[in-house]
C-alpha cells in the first residue's frame, strides 16, 4: 500500500510518517515543499499539477492542511484532485466540534473541506482533534524564564490531546476502512482550564506559574512581531471562543473515540511530567 502524507514535517504529519514507516508493506510518501531526505517528495498545495503528480499511483492519503489564508481553497482543491486521481481512501484531520464556531477562519476552512469530502464520492475518514498538548513547546521560554503560561484559552476548559494519540488515530483510520464515512473526535481524558494547567506546570517545575491572562488585545500586541496579522486575527477569534464557551468533550465523544484509538488517551499530567523532565535535562 502506498500512502501520501501531506504537511509531513509538521507536529502531526511527522509522527504519522514515522508510525507508518514502522508498518510492513506500507510505502510512505512524505510530502514537503523542499524534499531533503529519502522518502520525501516535492509537494505544494498551491500547485494543482504538483498535487496531481503526488497522488499518481497512491492508494491512500492523509490530508493535513497547513495554516494559511488559502487553507479553504487548497484543501477543497486537494479533495477534487484526489477524486480525479482515483484515490481509494482519504483521511482528513479537522478540529474537534468544528461546526460550533464557523466564524473562526481556520474552523470555517475545515468545515468546507469536510463538506467537499462528503459530496466527492471518495471513501473518507475524518479525525477531529482538540488543542494539542505539544503546542506548549512554544511556551518553554515563557515558562522557564518568566514563570508564565501565556496561551489565553481561559477557564471554561479544553479537552486537550496528545499529538501522538492524534497520529495513532490517523494511522488507524487508514487501515480500519469499515469505519469510513465517519468523524472521530480526538480528545484527552480530562477537561483542562488554564488554572489547572498552571498548577501542573508549577508542580513539576517546582515554582509558581502564573497565567498570562485573558486580555486578547494584550496577547495580540505581544505576538505582533512573531505571527502574521491574518493568523493573529484568526487565533484571537479562536481564543475568544475558548474563553467564552470552551471546547470540552462529551460522553458520546469518548465512546466514538474508542472505535479509532486502540489505547486510552494520554493525560496532560503525563505530558507535563515528561516535558519538564526533558527541559531540565537540557539545562544540565
Amino acid at each position: 500500500m502506498k500512502v501520501l502524507v501531506t504537511a509531513s514535517t509538521g507536529t502531526i504529519g511527522s509522527r504519522v510518517v514515522t508510525k507508518l514507516r514502522n508498518r510492513s508493506q506500507v510505502e510512505v510518501l512524505a510530502g514537503c515543499r523542499q524534499p531533503q531526505k529519502a522518502g520525501q517528495i516535492q509537494f505544494d498545495f498551491d500547485n494543482a499539477n504538483v498535487v496531481l503528480s503526488a497522488l499518481q499511483n497512491v492508494d491512500k492519503a492523509v490530508l493535513i492542511t497547513p495554516a494559511s489564508p488559502q487553507e479553504l481553497e487548497t484543501g477543497v482543491r486537494f479533495v477534487q484532485i484526489a477524486k480525479e486521481a482515483g484515490l481509494k481512501h482519504l483521511v482528513f484531520m479537522s478540529i474537534h466540534r468544528v461546526e460550533d464556531a464557523p466564524a473562526i477562519p481556520h474552523f470555517a476552512s475545515k468545515i468546507a473541506i469536510q463538506k467537499e469530502l462528503e459530496k466527492s464520492g471518495l471513501k473518507w475518514t475524518t479525525i477531529s482533534p482538540n488543542n494539542f498538548y505539544q503546542n506548549d513547546y512554544f511556551f518553554k521560554s515563557s515558562l522557564l524564564d518568566h514563570g508564565v503560561y501565556p496561551q489565553p484559552f481561559g477557564n471554561i476548559g479544553l479537552s486537550r490531546v496528545d499529538a501522538n494519540d492524534i497520529a495513532d488515530a490517523l494511522v488507524q483510520a487508514l487501515f480500519k476502512e469499515e469505519l469510513s464515512r465517519q468523524i472521530f473526535p480526538l480528545i484527552g481524558p480530562e477537561s483542562l482550564t488554564v488554572n489547572q494547567t498552571c498548577e501542573l506546570y508549577g508542580h513539576y517545575l517546582g515554582r509558581p506559574i502564573q497565567y498570562g491572562g485573558d486580555d486578547l488585545e494584550r496577547w495580540y500586541e505581544n505576538n505582533k512581531s512573531y505571527l502574521p496579522e491574518w493568523l493573529l486575527n484568526d487565533w484571537k477569534q479562536m481564543y475568544m471562543f475558548f474563553q467564552r464557551q470552551g471546547l470540552k468533550a462529551t460522553v458520546a465523544d469518548y465512546i466514538q473515540q474508542e472505535k479509532i484509538l486502540n489505547h486510552p488517551p494520554k493525560s496532560f499530567e503525563s505530558f507535563v511530567k515528561e516535558t519538564v523532565l526533558d527541559w531540565k535535562k537540557e539545562t544540565l
